[in-house]
């Protein structure tokens, strides 16, 4: 059974905008779970879980050999989490089809694929 997996990320702004945290593992190693793909270009890890507390559905994706998972706006203002701050993180994966549509629509922020065999 998956476990859940706390850390300790500061929040960033990447490339066109997109906010994130870098993910300290490699969620298929720990968790042994497949990335899903999301369109021709990307693949990700489904997850769930809260940033300082506050819930929420999404993925870990992987680009320039590093994971991360991208917080929205509102997921931000709920975690009352700001550029340059430490937030707190616990997720798990998931099959939830909320985390699948987050994934989906959120894929379409980042610009370059995101295959770990092909990146």
């Amino acid at each position: 059974m998956a476990r859940k997996a706390k850390f300790t990320a500061e929040l960033f702004e990447g490339h066109g905008g997109v906010h994130a945290v870098l993910v300290p593992f490699d969620p298929e190693a720990v968790w042994d779970v497949s990335a899903v793909p999301l369109d021709d270009r990307r693949e990700g890890w489904l997850v769930k879980g809260t940033v300082n507390g506050a819930p929420f559905h999404g993925w870990i994706g992987y680009r320039w050999k590093r994971h991360f998972v991208i917080l929205d706006a509102a997921l931000r203002k709920a975690a009352k989490a700001k550029v340059g701050e430490t937030v707190s993180v616990v997720i798990e994966p998931t099959k939830s089809p909320k985390a699948l549509a987050v994934a989906l629509e959120q894929a379409k922020l980042t610009t370059a694929p995101s295959r770990r065999r092909g990146a």
